[in-house]
């Protein structure tokens, strides 16, 4: 053995340099590190974007959703209609890829789904957001406009679920419209259980047309229908102008419709009706429009409730349409809504009385729209072959919609849409000038008291 004096003073050392291996092994565990790192942060966006795509997203579309039916429970159905477009555009592109095979196969091969079948539905945020907005027009369908309030009112109380449909009213200036079917009675005991059929059939013309022109369908009391025009505390003169003449031209196109429609036109044949209505055998409605102030609100109790509006202004509505049988005319304007009117449709209408109506305290002047019913050709054309699915009347609102739209502009002009309708001319040609002027001389003399000269003036003008 080697002494350590011995060691010290010869002996071999042999060094090694670690330093590349340290290096290395260092790099090796930063890239380690940072591939796990890299591995970790993209584990957590694909979790993070499956979360926000499957549920957060979802969840906050849903509240966006009930939101904005809570603020404006009548968007319902334009929401509605925007989801519908939504699937259809996805349903095409679908379809346009499928067309494209090698895309098609490849989009299969990197989504896993080359080897399996297609069986999965709808995820349960998609079914929950369908259902919030098939409920809101659902909704916006059974209350409408006089309901809005009711539902707006219910969904702003997050903290209860509770409901309270029996709110205050609110007080609205509108014009009133009382439309009644003529001899329903009649038709009721005759028709029996079509009698559904008949009514919505009506219906549709009526509520089309209404909507058309700014009107919100109300109240269905079986034979009467009531449409309102509501007028905003914000409006101008010259909107609440537009309005009123939008409310006198919607009841004269829904009058139009009614007698040029082949499917109604159908009724005159009928061998009931034949025998019970004689040579007055159609279907005919009567109109009455009445402006002033109302009740928006609920009518009913807990177990049942009905959104309408009520006023003494509906009643006196109710009476100026229930005058047309008095005087012998199917449409009758108060002078309330007259006095709204634009000077060109004012002179549509002939004054024919000044009278008082239980509810007013005022006398009240009635003017008539002379409208000769009997005068419009049926429709004889053939229905249109069209599948009436779902995208077709999507399609046809989406038409209804922008033509609304276009009535709303101010520069619409009233008096020509009632002078250029083919129809509506037909109905008025009966009615000269010449006519008019006797009338008006002879019922200058009938509010004079003139009684004799008058009965003279207006019997002459029944010939002409």
């Amino acid at each position: 053995l080697v002494s350590d004096r011995s060691t010290a003073a010869f002996h071999f050392a042999f060094y090694f340099d670690l330093r590349p291996f340290v290096r290395a092994e260092a790099m090796f565990n930063m890239l380690n590190t940072g591939t796990v790192l890299i591995l970790l942060i993209v584990a957590s966006l694909v979790f993070a974007s499956d979360a926000n795509r499957l549920i957060v997203h979802p969840v906050e579309r849903m509240i966006e959703r009930v939101e904005e039916i809570r603020d404006n429970p009548l968007n319902a159905m334009r929401m509605a209609d925007e989801e519908f477009k939504k699937e259809e555009v996805a349903r095409a592109r679908r379809a346009k890829a499928k067309k494209d095979v090698l895309r098609h196969l490849a989009s299969q091969v990197w989504t896993g789904q080359m080897c399996s079948a297609d069986t999965s539905g709808p995820l349960e945020t998609v079914i929950l957001e369908k259902t919030i907005i098939k409920l809101g027009s659902l909704l916006a369908l059974g209350f409408g406009e006089a309901g809005a309030n009711i539902i707006g009112h219910n969904m702003r109380g997050g903290d209860s679920a509770g409901v309270d449909a029996m709110i205050p009213g609110t007080r609205v200036d509108c014009i009133i419209g009382v439309i009644r079917i003529r001899d329903f009675s009649t038709a009721t005991e005759v028709l029996q259980s079509k009698i559904m059929t008949f009514v919505n059939q009506i219906a549709e013309i009526v509520h089309g047309v209404a909507h058309q022109y700014w009107g919100s369908p109300n109240r269905n009391g079986g034979e009467t229908f009531m449409v309102v025009w509501r007028m905003e505390t914000e409006w101008t003169d010259k909107e609440i102008t537009q309005m009123a003449g939008m409310s006198i031209l919607a009841c004269t196109k829904m009058l139009a419709g009614l007698h040029k429609s082949s499917l109604l036109a159908t009724y005159r044949g009928h061998p009931g009706l034949q025998y019970r209505l004689r040579s007055n055998c159609r279907v005919n409605l009567s109109f009455g429009l009445h402006a002033g102030w109302a009740i928006e609100g609920a009518v009913g109790t807990e177990f049942k409730i009905e959104a309408s509006y009520l006023s003494p202004n509906v009643s006196i509505a109710t009476s100026v349409e229930r005058a047309t049988q008095v005087y012998g005319v199917s449409f009758l304007v108060a002078r309330s809504v007259v006095e709204l009117c634009p000077v060109d449709v004012v002179s549509k209408g002939r004054l024919i009385d000044r009278v008082v109506i239980t509810g007013s305290s005022m006398p009240m002047e009635l003017y008539c729209v002379d409208l000769d019913y009997r005068s419009v050709s049926v429709d004889n054309e053939p229905p249109l072959q069209v599948q009436w699915n779902t995208r077709n009347r999507f399609k046809v609102r989406q038409h209804l919609e922008s033509e609304k739209a276009a009535l709303k502009n101010h520069d619409y002009d009233i008096a020509a849409a009632f002078d250029s309708d083919p129809v509506i001319q037909e109905m008025r040609k009966r009615y000269t000038a010449e006519f008019l002027q006797l009338f008006n001389m002879g019922f200058q003399n009938y509010s004079q008291g003139e009684w004799q000269v008058a009965r003279g003036g207006v019997s002459f003008s029944r010939g002409k």
